[in-house]
């Protein structure tokens, strides 16, 4: 197997106290009815066409390592089964 190596990745140190983040609790969205909003407009924006298909990309990522999974569970039941045959 080969052993992969990560270079190690210096990040500078960040206040969090000194970070400006402004604040949002001033803006009313009780206004906005998004029952009358167009789905197929919303649909073509890029950043919702991106944050789809990542989503459909890490589902069948997760999909995939499930089943190679139960592929190895599977097959280390039968190496225990086919050891416990032949020290009989």
């Amino acid at each position: 197997m080969t052993k992969l190596s990560i270079p190690h990745i210096s990040l500078p140190k960040v206040s969090l106290p000194k970070v400006n983040v402004p604040s949002l609790h001033s803006i009313d969205l009780t206004a906005v009815d998004l029952s009358k909003l167009n789905p197929s407009v919303v649909l073509q924006n890029p950043l919702v066409k991106q944050a789809t298909e990542i989503g459909y990309t890490a589902v069948g990522f997760a999909v995939l390592g499930v089943q190679k999974a139960q592929v190895r569970r599977r097959e280390l039941i039968d190496s225990f089964k086919q050891s416990r045959n032949t020290a009989q």
